[in-house]
This record gives C-alpha cells, sequence and structure tokens, in this order.
C-alpha cells in the first residue's frame, strides 16, 4: 500500500510541470518585451568600458584634471533594466576617487526614457531622455550636488559599438557649463 502511494506521489510531482505549461500554450497573453527605445539607448552597452577624460577643477575653476574611469553597465530584469557602476580613480580633485550607481529603464506613463543616480560624493539624480536621437542620447537630469539643487544634462555620443563619449554638463544660470567628458572604449 505504501509503494503505491508513493508511486501515485510521484506521478503527480511529475506531471505538475507539464500540467503548469498548458494555460501558457492555450492562448495565454504574450510576454511583454523591453521597449524599442530602451533596447536602441543601451544596445551594445552591456559589458565592461575602460575611459579617459577630463573633469572641471573644483579647486581652480576654469582649468581642467585628467581622470581615467570604469563603467560597468549590465542588462537587467529581462532586459526591462540596465544598471551601471562607475569609478573614478583619485586625483587632485578627489583624493578619494569617487564611485557612482545609476539605474535606467523605460516609463511607460512619460513615454520616455528614466534615470536614477547615486555617487559617493552625495550627489543623487533622476532624468529622462526622449531616446537615441542618431548615435546621441541626451538626459535632462536635477538632482542635488554638494547639497545645492541641480540641472544637468548627460549626453552619450556612440562612436560605434565599442567607443562612446559621453559629456557632463551643469545648468549655470541658465547656460550649460561644461563639467566633464569621458571616451570610453569596451573591453
Amino acid at each position: 500500500m505504501e509503494r503505491c502511494r508513493r508511486l501515485v506521489v510521484l506521478a503527480v510531482t511529475l506531471s505538475l510541470p507539464v500540467l503548469a505549461e498548458e494555460p501558457a500554450k492555450a492562448g495565454a497573453p504574450p510576454r511583454p518585451k523591453p521597449n524599442p527605445a530602451l533596447v536602441e539607448a543601451f544596445k551594445d552597452a552591456a559589458g565592461t568600458w575602460a575611459c579617459t577624460g577630463t573633469m572641471e577643477n573644483p579647486q581652480s575653476p576654469g582649468t581642467q584634471l585628467k581622470t581615467k574611469s570604469e563603467m560597468k553597465i549590465t542588462s537587467e530584469v529581462d532586459g526591462f533594466s540596465y544598471s551601471g557602476h562607475y569609478h573614478v580613480e583619485k586625483n587632485a580633485a578627489m583624493p578619494g576617487g569617487m564611485k557612482a550607481a545609476l539605474h535606467w529603464g523605460w516609463d511607460d506613463s512619460k513615454g520616455k526614457l528614466v534615470e536614477a543616480g547615486f555617487d559617493s560624493m552625495g550627489s543623487t539624480w533622476s532624468g529622462t531622455s526622449e531616446g537615441m536621437k542618431g548615435d546621441t542620447t541626451v538626459w535632462a537630469e536635477e538632482g542635488a550636488m554638494m547639497g545645492q539643487p541641480t540641472k544637468s544634462r548627460t549626453t552619450v555620443t556612440k562612436k560605434g559599438a565599442k567607443e562612446l563619449t559621453v559629456l557632463f554638463e551643469v545648468d549655470n544660470k541658465g547656460a550649460w557649463q561644461k563639467m566633464g567628458e569621458d571616451h570610453c572604449k569596451k573591453r
């Protein structure tokens, strides 16, 4: 009797995955797909990027510091989101270097790409983008930098599948002021 009960339990257990698949085959709604604007903006972006560039020297306005950084971008939640981790090596303006975490996705209610970011200097920001125009994606952002409300703009220009530039600007009394620019190559 015990052996018979075990066989019944085994048969039911083995048939559950097959039974669970039936509703999907019998007209279940199709699985959602990431918005094409998100897919296009982040096409070829996943991976590790080595960057060199310049940034405005906060200790000597009007002068630039050379920078070296690394950016890692990962596709997440089945392609509906991307995350980025950015690290700037130590330099004269940032003796401890700087780290940042960013998240990007698509917001159907806004019809735009969206982002949220945080860095190890205490800055936070969120932004939106209309998506790629040619090879360029422009992000309009608002947040806080050094404890002050800040409007910024980040322009990402693809130079092919393995090269891009990132230009970061802040609103300085109605005019865009360049704060930094990176030239990145995919490893």
